[in-house]
């Protein structure tokens, strides 16, 4: 059985020039609220969904029953 290796020249493996990874910064300006939290009158990005028909003894709950009530209200349309 005979094995084969390329021969590889060192010195142009050590041309190679290295190039340094670059950032980039770029700005962005937000354009209002981006997130709302339980305030009265609901979201007005979202018109017809009211956070205010919400109960604070609704949260007191466990927590499993407050993302299960999340879901439901993302969910339910009104009309």
């Amino acid at each position: 059985m005979t094995i084969n290796f390329k021969k590889v020249n060192m010195k142009e493996e050590r041309k190679a020039k290295y190039v340094t990874p670059q950032i980039e910064i770029i700005e962005i300006e937000s354009e209002g609220v981006m997130a709302l939290s339980n305030m009265p009158g609901g979201n007005p990005g979202m018109p017809g969904r009211s956070s205010s028909r919400r109960s604070t003894q609704r949260y007191s709950s466990s927590s499993i029953s407050e993302l299960e009530d999340l879901i439901n209200d993302i969910l339910t349309f009104e009309k």
